[in-house]
């Protein structure tokens, strides 16, 4: 665990985030978990005074972190002087490779979710939002890099519930067996490269786009959440980039494999 934590969500979404975060079919949840609605600004800012780290993602391809948000969360006359130490952004690949028509018409005709590198200048701007509102904190900035977004759950039998709960799947459900639950039984594996250059999916994406196993263009959901939690752990992850892709394994990686891949990769 790394202290509370505290998530911000919009007020109709609540009781959503609390299915989602629990831990069994009880509903517990971590007891260093808070869940703050959007409208509550008050608690929010007694929060930012006392948060050391602030971690920022969009899951939704179509959309970034709005600037006046960004600027909201890191203003330096909310957050506690000298307090704030990180900043950890979700963004996505960059760099155009293994993208283009192919990947596009996949995006249309199979998962809306493909990242297809056609909202890249948005996605340029928002990093330069997090970089610049970090600076002003006097905090560090660490940019995770993801791909097309997949799984994201607790696995079968809630056997990871670190993650998502298992109504995840029955959410994004949209077959008899979801495939979103097939990926994360099978690609818990994470590989670490620095900088933007992970490819897309290329030639392969209209395969790919729903694939439950191993590809380029890919990304975990939990490998990314946890890569972003466990860069809070290491000095090397201050002021970098880096992304994040799979490999095949039934398991996460351990915390010795995380520090492995962080020391051996940035």
């Amino acid at each position: 665990m790394h202290g509370k934590s505290w998530i911000i969500c919009p007020s109709a979404d609540i009781d959503t985030m609390k299915e989602l975060s629990a831990m069994n079919e009880s509903g517990e949840r971590l007891p260093n978990l808070e869940l703050v609605p959007a409208s509550d600004t008050d608690r929010i800012e007694t929060l930012l005074r006392e948060t050391d780290a602030l971690m920022i993602a969009v899951d939704d391809v179509g959309s970034v972190m709005d600037p006046s948000i960004i600027e909201y969360l890191l203003d330096t006359n909310k957050v506690g002087e000298g307090k704030m130490k990180r900043v950890v952004a979700m963004s996505r690949n960059l760099n155009g490779n293994g993208t283009g028509m192919l990947v596009s018409a996949s995006k249309q005709a199979a998962n809306s979710q493909v990242w297809d590198n056609s909202n890249a200048e948005a996605y340029k701007q928002y990093e330069s939002a997090v970089k610049e509102a970090a600076d002003k904190c006097e905090a560090s900035w660490t940019i995770v890099r993801a791909g097309t977004l997949k799984g994201g759950a607790c696995g079968e039998n809630n056997e990871y519930p670190q993650y998502l709960a298992e109504s995840y799947y029955e959410k994004t459900k949209t077959d008899i067996v979801t495939w979103q639950l097939l990926f994360d039984c099978g690609v818990r594996g994470v590989k670490i490269a620095k900088g933007d250059v992970l490819p897309g999916p290329g030639m392969k994406a209209v395969f790919t786009a729903i694939g439950t196993d191993v590809h380029d263009g890919d990304s975990g959901r939990c490998g990314v959440a946890e890569a972003m939690v466990k860069s809070l752990e290491f000095d090397n992850t201050a002021n970098v980039d880096f992304g994040v892709g799979t490999l095949a394994s039934r398991e996460p990686p351990s915390d010795a494999e995380w520090k492995e891949l962080f020391m051996q990769s940035l």
